[in-house]
């Protein structure tokens, strides 16, 4: 199977790369470096309903699929939506026409993963239909799915984190770089994969969509440090070598971790075992000591005033709260406060209004923490299909939830070391420079935009992430006393709503007096200062690319 032409790379001292690795110009490289795309994701096999079918039929589709929604069409073409929600305490006899969501946000296939992800948060919604040119029903693409292209994203912070520790563990200087390695060299040090996260990188592998892995190299040894399931995937599928990024040490030593999996007698591939049990311990960072644990944690994301219904109540209460909130389902708890099942406007189509709920909620097996990790919630969302999870205390009393539209917040903004390189090649090829790149905090109010737009939405968001101390750092260009905005816009304006005075960035210092392409545009935009973006604030605007 042909591989991805890797990305050769000259090899940097760590702090440099550090800063490389943060790098990426979102407006020049998105449309080139964004290859997850719908069309990698979507569901082919879509189940529809025509606009003249009645709410009957709908009921009896969601007893017999499981799905809460579907798109409908008249005609072969989209003309709307319609989920459990819509057609709960309706007459059996009522059609779809007069019920269904009309004029719903749609995607296309080629429209990237990243993009789905910001119309899913924005919106509120859980499924996309996707439509061709002549708005032709082809497949559907869900929250699930783009929290599915997110949980095994190589980061920068794991990259250069793990680097950094090498260092203080072991007083050494380690370089990076990026190449194929040989699968049969590849030394494991991680004892376990399971199955069912195994057939997702499988997926990824086949269709050119997998993360590179990481991999230490010291005295001719290929160490896995993180991508285990990718590696083994890899193997399954007869594959002889893999991109990764390898973190060169030039020291005879042997690694922590090294000796760790030797005692497990963990030499090759073939030593790591796959759990196939349909219910696991979900799979947390590789080596917690040497990839310290993300920021990015359950109790900054929740939503703490959470609706709930009691295990006593019944189907009409049920119905009087989605009519109330608008939400789609709930936490079941018990008279003590604890979590015992959950409910949604599914698990009620058809049933009478004086049922009890105890005997229609689904029970409970899956909950999380507030100092769980927003990776951890995304791999549970993921591999068990669900859409919320309750957050309990430790005396298992329920005490907030947390949604997949939250995972898809905690990843929109991400930095990914692909756009960075690729990035780095295209100053040097444009511009024939050699930046100097640095981390530090810049004034608010000298930042020169070279974006004309900012969406209020998506400004809330980055607003509170900046109180929380979650955003990412901005990327500007230094070049004759200028400062360039190239990436956070939102976090910019954001900081500058605030009367913030300073935000941490990483600064690309241009030495040339060539005016770069993207400051020529910002000029004739008339783009000088953060008040000149304008601040859209249509609750359904264009969605940013």
């Amino acid at each position: 199977m042909p591989l991805p032409t890797p990305i050769h790379t000259p090899q940097y001292s760590p702090f440099f790369l550090f800063d490389v690795l943060m790098l990426f110009h979102y407006e020049l490289l998105s449309q080139a470096m964004e290859k997850k795309q719908v069309r990698d994701y979507m569901t082919h096999d879509v189940i529809s309903v025509d606009a003249g079918e009645t709410i009957g039929d709908i009921i009896h589709l969601i007893r017999t699929t499981h799905h809460d929604g579907f798109p409908v069409v008249r005609q072969g073409k989209v003309v709307g939506y319609i989920s459990a929600r819509d057609i709960i305490g309706e007459h059996p006899l009522m059609t779809v026409d007069q019920r269904m969501s009309r004029h719903p946000i749609k995607a296309t296939s080629n429209l990237t993963i990243t993009e789905v992800a910001r119309r899913i948060f924005r919106s509120g919604i859980q499924k996309l239909p996707v439509v061709d040119d002549e708005n032709t029903l082809i497949g559907i693409v869900s929250n699930v799915d783009v929290i599915r292209s997110q949980i095994e994203r190589v980061t920068p912070e794991k990259v250069f984190n793990f680097m950094s520790t090498l260092h203080t563990l072991y007083g050494v200087d380690p370089t990076l770089s990026r190449e194929t390695i040989p699968i049969g060299d590849i030394q494991p040090t991680q004892s376990l994969v399971f199955l069912e996260e195994l057939e997702g990188r499988i997926y990824e592998l086949k269709m050119h969509l997998a993360e590179p892995v990481i991999a230490v190299r010291c005295c001719g040894r290929l160490i896995l440090v993180d991508g285990h399931h990718r590696a083994v995937a890899a193997q399954k599928l007869g594959i002889s070598a893999l991109d990764a990024y390898v973190v060169s040490i030039d020291a005879d030593i042997e690694l922590g971790l090294e000796k760790t999996a030797h005692a497990m007698n963990i030499y090759t591939l073939a030593d790591v075992r796959i759990d196939d049990s349909p219910e696991h311990s979900l799979v947390g960072p590789t080596h917690p000591g040497l990839i310290p644990t993300e920021r990015k944690l359950v109790s900054d994301y929740m939503t703490i005033h959470v609706f709930s219904v009691p295990v006593t109540g019944t189907v009409k209460d049920v119905i009087r709260l989605i009519r109330a909130t608008t939400h789609d389902g709930f936490p079941v708890v018990d008279e003590e406060g604890c979590v015992v099942g959950f409910i949604a406007a599914r698990d009620i189509v058809g049933a009478a209004a004086y049922d009890h709920i105890a005997g229609l909620m689904e029970k409970v097996l899956l909950k999380t923490y507030p100092d769980s990790g927003m990776t951890d919630v995304a791999r549970k969302m993921f591999r068990f299909c669900i859409q919320k999870l309750p957050v309990i205390n430790h005396q298992d009393k329920l005490i907030g939830i947390i949604t997949n539209a939250d995972v898809i917040r905690s990843q929109i903004e991400k930095v990914t070391p692909e756009k960075v390189f690729d990035y780095i090649q295209t100053l040097k090829t444009l511009y024939g420079v050699q930046p100097q790149l640095s981390r530090g905090m810049v004034p608010v109010d000298r930042l020169m935009p070279t974006q004309s737009k900012v969406y209020m939405d998506e400004l809330d968001g980055r607003s509170y992430e900046i109180t929380k101390g979650l955003a990412e750092p901005l990327i500007v260009v230094r070049r004759q006393g200028k400062l360039i905005l190239i990436d956070g816009h939102h976090r910019a304006v954001a900081a500058n709503r605030m009367h913030l005075k300073e935000l941490e960035a990483y600064s690309i210092d241009v030495d040339s007096a060539v005016e770069l392409g993207i400051e020529r545009t910002a000029r004739n935009m008339r783009l000088r200062s953060l008040d000149d973006v304008q601040v859209m604030d249509e609750s359904r605007c264009a969605f940013l690319a």
